[in-house]
């Protein structure tokens, strides 16, 4: 007997406390489950129930005893540990669902909820399952092959044609379409609840799209990964040879290929701000397959094809999850979207097959689940081994009658659309007024007796185990020797809104099949050769539509965002630190100096008090104990005309337009010519305004401006930053005062007051503030979230880890000194992993140079802002020092140049280092020579476009230059020569930028309704 059996069998090895909490517990789930159990779908009293983790007698079913001691015999400590695990694994894998309909429109995909008890099915259920599963998808496969083809069903009287033409799942564009093969139905996912008699029945067909197998994929994943010993006790049967066999049905879908090609498969999606987006782009991911839009493919000379860079490549086989009204604009919907005009003549000509074929929503009509039982006597001359759920059509006179006297008993559906009226909530009048509808309408109206469902555990809180209603959607899939299904399925924990309401899906649940490994049929082997032989083709080249190769672009633009704004805030905070609590020390006026770096090469409004004054003696200011400032507070306002040395103005420039691009970073300035202002009124100029040194700072005030920016003017007399606190939480702070020699004085430091500090929380932590961390760090998960199926499944486990590091910062509520430098730390630590994947994880293909070259683009933009807004103006020897280092440690080149010049701060070093120094990758140079090579090796990189011209532009601007000349200053100590260059270059590059979108990553226009109207079409 092995450890495991003995500590089953002894139960009493377990600590008394955690004896007792079981006890508890389970007579609990006993209590409640008698109690609120006996009920359906609509709220009302059952005769009885079923219970899968306990038989009538209270004793724990023979499948659930073994795994006792993983879930139940756990205490409430160990369920809310287990649990805590599978929710940690799950941001990890970052599996989300986004509720749409809800009043949105860009509703943020949350966290998906899995209930880490899985759903246990014995060996005896699953055969009744499988084999009533397969039976059912094959009566479904004939019903769509015969309506849209020879309808010898509706012409001899089995299915009445107010069920198939009245319904909205019926596409006529659709008749005649055949795909060559065995089947029509390739997919099929069934709906399926235990009754208190404990036999299963189909709730609901679902074969327009089904969704969910992505889903019950990834929870198998994270399950085995979160509770491993759980998994390895029970050996389920795995999930993954239901993938395997999918992407050979889908290879075996594809029309005749010409000498024997590789066929090529996509899986079309509505988008990333689909409910079901992660379950498509797992789904693709898993599959190997491409997770396309519409806006990645054309019809062109009869066929369909995917967009590529530079190139169209033709597509075989479409794995549709759009439904099949908007697939195409031209035939069907034209107010679509989500289709690609001319979709339905491909199909005519038989040039492309789509999966599930157009028209199969058909198989989801509540009505035609009514005629399936005598279909199927009557096709296969056996009678359903899955019954439906009871249902009574409005169009037979008998079961009208029935439905018209029970109106108020039933679940009321449409015929037409499906859409749902549950008759024990209406009132009396209202279940009249149904009534009539029902007799004057007849055809169009379904009823259904209310489902039951059986209970299982599940985790409740902090209470342990609850008797929850669960019900479980089965798979299944066409192959040539018939239908497979998948050996488990997607799990759904219901809640009951109250004891006399319906229940609705709340959770997902693993469905954990207990049979025997030598007794499972392999689902994949039924042609091991064919993978075999297919597996001999050359395998077909990634291919990438400008669509993805955008996202792909900006998530490298946002990467390196992320990481450069870090960066500078971490090495802004130490210095503040320095002057914070030690204001006596030299070198003060470089704090002011970096504030303002950070407010340029961010893009934000910073507090006034925070920016350097136009004397540099206000800088650090001597106050008098008498006086009645605030320790710490910042320098009178109106002494904060201009920046350190700079030359009065002239007059103001007229703001540019805005920039097309909504997130571009305030590194990101369009090469525009400045013009004249009918007004020299220095007064009039913003905050912002204030904050630049030079021409290329002028125009970045401008970038701050527009609502997407999020540096909106700010109202008299409130601090710039008070509006993002407002979002982020407020955020505490401990004000200390430093006195000077015998307290007799206070030195107030500018920057390194609470303001100051409320200004680096809000750019670490409020995600709304456009230039902040956190907001780069969303941007980079939404564009990722839209090409998941390209990234690696690390990615997501990195990109928790940031955004649950960056949530706690903004929930804390104390002091946030170290809560700061923790938060920077653990975040830049993420983004140097993702660093890492890219470089030594990534295939070298068209989507890994394309987001090199916005990581590049992006690097060089902010190199060039900080340099400009820290080291183009002279200063003091010992706040040269300072500003050098902070630059030296944001741009990760501290150590290479305390080697070279032993810690001697010179702008013509640092330049050398970081501008012309071809060895550093953090340099400006390095960044030149990795674009050149990047677009030298994307398809059709001839070096004669645009972009290439400016980046050669760029390249020849830094020959130019002698490091040495960069020192030189004009009367005003500006050091024209380093602000040219470094204006000159950050304008190319933010050209370059946008000849590349424009150009290589343009998408084509969208498509526009091809009628007056957007009524249906047919």
């Amino acid at each position: 007997m092995t450890e495991r059996d003995e500590a089953l069998r002894d139960g009493n090895r377990r600590p008394p406390g955690i004896r007792a909490q079981v006890a508890e517990q389970f007579a609990r789930y006993r209590a409640e489950s008698r109690m609120g159990s006996r009920f359906d779908e609509c709220g009302r009293p059952t005769e009885t129930y079923y219970d899968e983790l306990v038989d009538g007698r209270g004793r724990v079913r023979s499948m659930w005893s073994e795994l006792s001691a993983d879930f139940v015999d756990q205490g409430t400590g160990g369920i809310s540990r287990i649990d805590h695990r599978v929710r940690r694994q799950i941001e990890d894998d970052g599996v989300t669902y986004t509720e749409v309909g809800l009043g949105d429109d860009t509703a943020t995909p949350r966290p998906w909820r899995l209930d880490p008890i899985p759903l246990l099915v014995s060996a005896d259920d699953w055969t009744r399952l499988e084999t009533g599963l397969v039976q059912r998808s094959l009566v479904l496969d004939e019903v769509l092959t015969d309506v849209y083809g020879p309808r010898r069903l509706l012409s001899s009287g089995l299915l009445p044609p107010q069920v198939v033409f009245g319904s909205t799942g019926y596409v006529r564009a659709a008749h005649g379409i055949m795909i060559p093969g065995t089947h029509q139905l390739f997919l099929h996912a069934c709906d399926i609840s235990r009754w208190s008699d404990g036999r299963f029945r189909v709730l609901a067909d679902w074969a327009q799209a089904p969704s969910g197998a992505g889903y019950a994929l990834a929870d198998r994943r994270v399950v085995a990964e979160a509770i491993p010993e759980a998994f390895e006790h029970a050996g389920p049967r795995p999930l993954t040879p239901f993938a395997r066999a999918m992407r050979l049905m889908l290879e075996e879908a594809a029309p005749e290929l010409a000498d024997g090609a590789e066929p090529v498969v996509v899986v079309l999606s509505p988008g990333s701000h689909s409910e079901t987006a992660f379950d498509q782009a797992y789904l693709a991911q898993m599959l190997g397959f491409p997770l396309v839009e519409s806006a990645d493919l054309v019809v062109r000379d009869g066929a369909l094809w995917m967009r590529s860079l530079g190139s169209l490549e033709r597509v075989d086989v479409v794995l549709r999850r759009v439904d099949a009204e908007f697939s195409d604009p031209l035939d069907l919907r034209p107010d679509s979207r989500l289709g690609v005009v001319g979709l339905v003549e491909v199909l005519r000509r038989g040039a492309v097959t789509v999966v599930n074929t157009l028209g199969s929503g058909l198989l989801e009509s509540p009505a035609l689940s009514a005629f399936l039982p005598r279909i199927a006597r009557s096709i296969l001359g056996e009678d359903l081994q899955l019954d439906g759920t009871p249902a009574y059509w409005g169009g037979d006179d008998t079961e009208r009658a029935h439905l018209v006297s029970h109106v108020g008993d039933l679940v009321i559906r449409s015929a037409v659309d499906g859409s749902t009226i549950f008759g024990p909530s209406l009132a009396a009048a209202e279940r009249d007024e149904l009534a009539a509808r029902i007799e004057a309408e007849q055809w169009k109206w379904v009823g259904q007796e209310p489902a039951e469902f059986s209970v299982a555990p599940a985790v409740e809180g902090e209470a342990g185990i609850a008797p929850v209603p669960v019900g479980m959607r089965l798979f299944s899939l066409a192959r040539r020797g018939g239908y497979t299904a998948m050996s488990g399925g997607l799990g759904q924990q219901r809640m009951r809104l109250e004891p006399t309401r319906s229940v609705i899906k709340v959770a997902a649940k693993d469905i954990w099949v207990r049979a025997a490994p030598a007794t499972a049929p392999a689902v994949g082997a039924e042609a091991p050769h064919e993978e075999r032989l297919r597996r001999a083709v050359p395998v077909v080249e990634a291919i990438s539509s400008p669509r993805v190769l955008n996202d792909l672009f900006w998530m490298g633009r946002y990467s390196e965002r992320a990481e450069s704004v870090v960066r500078l805030l971490a090495a802004t905070h130490d210095v503040y630190q320095d002057y914070r609590y030690r204001p006596w020390l030299d070198g003060a006026e470089a704090l002011p100096i970096l504030m303002r770096a950070l407010s340029v090469t961010t893009g934000t409004v910073a507090p006034e008090s925070v920016l350097p004054s136009a004397r540099a003696g206000a800088l650090v200011r001597v106050q008098s104990p008498n006086e009645a400032a605030t320790p710490g507070t910042a320098v009178d306002p109106e002494s904060a005309a201009k920046p350190v040395g700079s030359p009065e103005p002239a007059a103001a420039e007229p703001a540019p337009a805005t920039n097309h691009d909504p997130d571009a970073s305030a590194a990101d300035v369009s090469a525009r010519d400045d013009g004249d202002s009918d007004t020299d009124d220095a007064d009039t100029e913003s905050p912002w305004e204030r904050a630049g040194t030079s021409a290329l700072a002028r125009a970045l005030r401008t970038t701050g401006t527009t609502a997407e920016r999020g540096a909106e003017p700010v109202a008299a007399g409130e601090p710039p930053i008070a509006r993002t606190r407002q979002t982020q939480g407020q955020f505490t702070h401990r004000a200390m005062d430093s006195s000077g020699e015998g307290g007799a004085t206070r030195r107030a430091v500018a920057g390194a007051s609470a303001e100051g500090f409320h200004y680096l929380a809000a750019l670490t932590g409020n995600r709304e503030l456009p230039g902040s961390l956190s907001h780069a760090v969303d941007r980079y998960g939404a564009a990722a979230r839209a090409v998941r199926d390209q990234l690696s499944g690390d990615t997501w486990m990195i990109v928790g880890a940031v955004d649950r590091a960056l949530a706690e910062f903004r929930s804390a509520n104390s002091e946030q000194e170290n809560a700061l430098s923790a938060v920077h730390s653990l975040t830049l630590a993420a983004l140097l992993s993702l660093s890492g994947i890219g470089a030594e994880s990534l295939v070298r293909d068209t989507g890994w140079y394309v987001t090199d070259i916005g990581k590049r683009v992006e690097r060089g933009l902010a190199l060039t802002s900080l340099f400009n807004s820290a080291l183009t103006q002279a200063k003091s020897a010992e706040v040269e020092r300072v500003v050098a280092e902070a630059v030296l440690a944001a741009t990760e080149s501290a150590v290479s140049y305390r080697r070279r010049h032993r810690g001697s701060a010179h702008v013509a070093a640092l330049a050398g280092l970081l501008l012309f120094d071809p060895g550093n990758p953090r340099s400006l140079v390095y960044q030149l020579d990795r674009l050149e090579a990047d677009f030298q090796a994307l398809p059709g990189g001839s070096g004669a476009s645009r972009s290439q011209r400016l980046l050669a532009d760029a390249q020849r601007m830094l020959r130019r230059v002698d490091p040495a000349d960069l020192e030189q200053t004009d009367d005003n100590g500006v050091r024209t020569e380093l602000v040219d260059l470094l204006e000159g270059v950050h304008l190319r590059l933010r050209k370059l930028s946008e000849s590349f979108e424009t150009t290589k990553l343009a998408a084509p226009a969208s498509i526009q309704p091809l009628w007056g109207n957007t009524r249906m079409v047919g």
